[in-house]
């Protein structure tokens, strides 16, 4: 039988093409999966601060939290790095007069104060978030406490170093810290991260229809004790944020001479205290964000677990991605809006 060597080598040739596309096809389908997986993987390389919830880089989003004691006498103000701060917890201390435990991550000031002693409503907060606290001494019963729980200190009685007196202020108004050395000093303590449950986020949504849930609340007024501890935040509507004053003008940070303004405004209804308020239990919770007023409960079971906003379906509140401001009264002291 003759072979016909032409239409043999066609069919080699067309085999080889059909193998090749094969191949190619397979290889293509991979390809494509492979970048849809590193696509996925990017996705999932995203990473926030546990405070704030915006994105930040990996490195920043395990840095452990700062918190610092400041003080809000008349004579303190106005107080130096409080609107950099990722979330501020205000409450009284003695006489009616409000002190602040501001929490650090992602944007901590050059320098912060003027810094003040502790009392055991701030150590139960700063404990819940896992977090280090600068302050300058503190009454007894913080102090013990903060002894036997084995907090992260960083008082200035005991680590001098990151603090100085800031001459233009009269003591004990005076006493200020160097963030950069409040941090090495985490570093040296081995306060190396902050384990704390997620802060559950959403995506803001201002205005919407008015409804009875969520009524309109573009002013919210607070007072603490009197003239000097009034406070009133103002809604703008197009940053989606409260414009913060205090005492009737607006409450500015000393560097940036620019009013504190914030995302979120949580007020926490609470019994009285020897020495403030109290800060585990729970209790009512008014819900400020987007312009809107929302009714929810406080929970704090223990001074290590963080202080949790809680829904009427017992779920946890997610907030606006941005800075908190938590202002905890006395259950008789008025709020409005």
């Amino acid at each position: 039988m003759r072979i016909n060597f032409r239409e043999r080598k066609v069919k080699i040739i067309a085999g080889i093409l059909v193998v090749a596309a094969i191949a190619f096809g397979a290889a293509y389908a991979l390809g494509a999966f492979d970048k849809k997986t590193e696509q996925k993987n990017e996705e999932k390389q995203k990473f926030y601060s546990q405070l704030t919830g915006v994105e930040v880089d990996e490195n920043t989003s395990k840095q452990p939290i700062l918190g610092v004691m400041v003080e809000n006498s008349e004579e303190a103000r106005p107080q130096t790095g409080l609107g950099s701060a990722g979330i501020v917890f205000e409450a009284v201390t003695e006489g009616g007069i409000t002190r602040y435990l501001a929490l650090y991550q992602e944007t901590p000031p050059e320098i912060v104060g003027p810094v003040r002693s502790i009392r055991p409503h701030f150590l139960d907060w700063v404990m819940g978030f896992d977090a280090s606290i600068a302050h300058v001494g503190g009454s007894q019963e913080a102090l013990s406490l903060s002894d036997s729980r084995n907090a992260k200190s960083l008082s200035q009685f005991k680590y001098d170093a990151p603090y100085y007196r800031e001459p233009s202020r009269e003591a004990p108004h005076d006493a200020y810290a160097r963030t950069k050395d409040l941090i090495a000093l985490q570093e040296e303590l081995k306060h190396k991260t902050s384990k704390i449950d997620d802060i559950p986020r959403k995506a803001d949504s201002p205005g919407g229809e008015p409804n009875t849930e969520t009524p309109e609340a573009l002013k919210v007024n607070i007072d603490f004790s009197g003239p000097s501890f009034i406070v009133e935040f103002r809604y703008d509507a197009a940053t989606n944020t409260y414009t913060r004053y205090l005492a009737g003008e607006p409450h500015l940070d000393n560097v940036t001479k620019k009013p504190i303004s914030v995302k979120n405004i949580i007020v926490l209804k609470t019994d009285r205290q020897e020495e403030g308020v109290n800060a585990i239990g729970g209790g009512e919770a008014l819900v400020f964000m987007d312009g809107k007023v929302q009714k929810a409960t406080w929970e704090k079971t223990s001074y290590n677990k963080r202080l949790k906003i809680v829904d009427k379906t017992n779920n946890e509140l997610p907030l606006n991605r941005g800075d908190t401001w938590f202002t905890a009264i006395a259950n008789d002291r008025p709020v409005s809006y």
